[in-house]
């Protein structure tokens, strides 16, 4: 504590306490996602930490990892998908644009970016130039065009 005793150290940060009835002299920071004003201790804003901290019990995801995929989505107002770029809904799970953490690569935790879970599931266990593939390939036959067989030699396709 300094001489006065309004002031502590707190994880190697300078914490003062207001005087009674001083709101204004509790110091913020700001969430790391979306730059929502928070408490001077946490990095991130309640509404980010639900989506990082969602659980996949096949996996142990990387938190540092799901914080930057949701830097890079955040668009100002909400997330955006990194395919769509639809924006995303983050509390029903019913609906297809719910926001989804997507391994680029199969498998590869440290790689992810925020999907649409309607997307993420018909990407599946194709890495992400596999799956843009298959999309025009799919697009060009919806169109009159030939679907190229080509595109689905799937390296990571594991059924």
């Amino acid at each position: 504590m300094s001489s006065s005793g309004r002031s502590r150290t707190i994880w190697g940060r300078v914490v003062s306490r207001p005087k009674k009835g001083d709101e204004r002299a509790i110091r913020r920071n700001t969430c790391q996602v979306c730059n929502a004003e928070i408490h001077i201790l946490a990095k991130l804003c309640k509404r980010c930490k639900r989506l990082v901290d969602r659980v996949d019990p096949r996996r142990n995801p990387d938190r540092a990892d799901r914080t930057r995929a949701l830097q890079r989505a955040w668009d100002g107002t909400g997330f955006r998908c990194h395919y769509s770029g639809v924006r995303l809904e983050e509390t029903n799970r019913g609906d297809p644009r719910y926001l989804t953490f997507d391994h680029r690569t199969p498998r590869d935790e440290h790689d992810v970016v925020v999907a649409a879970g309607c997307l993420n599931d018909m990407k599946s266990d194709m890495s992400e130039e596999e799956f843009r593939a298959v999309v025009q390939a799919f697009a060009s036959h919806s169109a009159g065009g030939k679907f190229d067989e080509r595109v689905l030699r799937l390296a990571h396709w594991k059924r």
